[in-house]
């Protein structure tokens, strides 16, 4: 009987340990180092980064709307036409009295012309387009860096499941396997009593059917290990048999409980998404206030033009200064309903970021309770384990001298799986509580 009772503590210690599964040779990937790989690497941070840079560059242009804009212009002629002959030779300075001459007037000779143009526009003012333009696409940009900032915020949210669900199925398959030795050495113990005759044959036959059934729970528990494997690899953005090995136990982040009101302070004041809508909203009210300058516009352009019949020549040179106004009367209410739509979607926008509010605020109170029930069933989980490893031993003594029956002694090493498996969930559910916390307040 002792060496049964060595044989169930030696089990209980290898339990306990958890010790790792991973293969010796791979390299060890913490969970910070999954984070900080997937921060580098995420397919979906790039995209948000690479949509950020596209509303700095949307920006950009807006203020280049208020600097002059310089153009080079060359082009080039041969004609025959009168008017452009006498308007090319003109330019060209080379007009002679033989030109007005009626044949060479109607039927002058082919002339080449290569025009050299400088020109310099100076938008002078336009309604506002141009202010509140480009302060509404400074705001997009705004909107856009503080999305691509929740974006990275989920991702590590979602690289924390990923390596916890990793370490919880290598971690099941653990469990499963210790179970499968505690089967064995269930089955070797019913073996020997029926050899001996002091059980019946189906005690020996459900003890085998009770392995068999872990057997394929390890199964499925080392299926759901590769898979959870290729999850994180995906998640952080590498290929999906990039190999390596993890610790076999979830850490965990041991912080004391904060008030529920701080919390919910907090996240209507930093929630990424909260401040992007934000952005968005007044963005929206600037294009608004743009498009009503669009019926509108003054100018100043400048002028240096040179004519020659050869290539970058200057046998004629001229300058100009022209100064511009546009006032449209009716444009069919073209310009009234981009208005009218930029407003309507400004109000939409509002509408989003109120929705937005409300639904923050749910978030963080539903992480907050799912912390703290989280905590509570690691508590009970815990105590449960304490509770199925000694009942596992009383019984199987009990069993061993004939007190008991292997109902009993199979109920109970049922009960340990199960308490195991518990543990283990339950301490995956307080870190991911945690980290739902963390995202629902925007600090993750």
């Amino acid at each position: 009987m002792n060496g049964f009772r060595f044989v169930a503590t030696l089990l209980f210690v290898i339990a306990s340990a958890w010790p790792a599964a991973a293969e010796p040779a791979a390299p060890l990937l913490t969970l910070s180092q999954a984070i900080e790989y997937a921060q580098e690497h995420s397919h979906r941070i790039g995209a948000a980064e690479a949509g950020s840079r596209a509303a700095e560059a949307g920006w950009q242009e807006g203020r280049s709307n208020r600097l002059p804009r310089i153009d080079v212009i060359e082009t080039v002629s041969y004609t025959t036409n009168p008017a452009m002959v006498f308007a090319n030779k003109l330019g060209q300075e080379n007009f002679t009295l033989g030109d007005f001459a009626l044949d060479n007037l109607n039927q002058p000779d082919p002339l080449s012309n290569f025009n050299t143009k400088l020109a310099i526009t100076q938008p002078l003012w336009m309604g506002g387009r141009v202010k509140h333009g480009s302060e509404a696409a400074r705001l997009t940009f705004e909107s856009a860096s503080w999305g691509a900032e929740r974006t990275r915020q989920e991702v590590v949210g979602q690289v924390i499941e990923a390596y916890t669900h990793a370490v919880l199925a290598m971690n099941q398959l653990e469990t499963a396997q210790e179970s499968l030795k505690t089967a064995q050495a269930n089955s070797r113990l019913v073996g020997d009593l029926y050899e001996t005759g002091l059980v019946v044959q189906s005690d020996l036959l459900q003890a085998r059917l009770r392995e068999t059934e872990i057997q394929e729970l390890v199964i499925r528990s080392e299926s759901a290990v590769t898979l959870s494997r290729a999850a994180l690899n995906m998640t952080m953005g590498r290929e999906l048999d990039t190999p390596y090995s993890l610790h076999s136990f979830i850490p965990q982040r041991g912080t004391p409980e904060e008030p529920l009101e701080e919390l919910l302070e907090q996240a209507q004041r930093q929630r990424p998404d909260l401040q992007a809508a934000e952005s968005q909203v007044e963005a929206l009210r600037r294009s608004a206030r743009a498009g009503k300058g669009g019926n509108y516009e003054i100018g100043l352009t400048g002028l240096a033009e040179a004519n020659a019949e050869d290539f970058i020549g200057a046998d004629g040179t001229n300058w100009s200064l022209i100064l511009g106004a546009r006032f449209t009367v009716f444009d069919g209410k073209g310009n009234g309903s981009r208005v009218r739509q930029a407003r309507e979607h400004g109000l939409a926008a509002e509408q989003m970021r109120e929705m937005l509010r409300k639904s923050i605020d749910f978030e963080v109170r539903q992480a907050f309770h799912g912390l703290r029930a989280s905590r509570q069933r690691l508590e009970q989980a815990m105590l449960a384990r304490q509770l199925a490893d000694e009942s596992l031993r009383t019984v199987r003594d009990r069993y061993g001298e004939g007190l008991t029956t292997l109902v009993e002694l199979l109920d109970v090493e049922t009960a340990l799986t199960r308490s195991r498996t518990r543990i283990l969930a339950a301490r995956r559910d307080v870190l991911l509580s945690k980290a739902a916390l963390d995202l629902a307040v925007g600090r993750l």
